[in-house]
């Protein structure tokens, strides 16, 4: 994941439609001018201005979907057996 410098720097990625987290488990996007905050099941909207207070001290990593896939386990999964 690519560490943000700043809070600038988040809102400047938000604005941009992208998807920030602070620990890889919480997503923060930018819907309808305001900041959503999804997190462990829960979600909230909050004001850009007050985002930026709150989370002014946090440390922000760009969020990347990764979908990892097993070699071995599609290799067991797909492998023919002749009778």
């Amino acid at each position: 994941m690519l560490k943000l410098h700043d809070i600038a720097e988040a809102v400047s990625y938000l604005n941009e439609g992208d998807v920030i987290t602070s620990n890889g488990k919480d997503q923060f996007v930018l819907k309808n001018e305001k900041i959503c905050v999804y997190n462990e099941g829960t979600r909230f909207f909050l004001e850009p201005e007050d985002f930026v207070q709150l989370y002014k001290k946090s440390t922000f990593y760009l969020y990347e979907e990764s979908a990892e896939i097993d070699e071995t386990k599609d290799e067991a999964y797909y492998r023919y057996y002749r009778k």
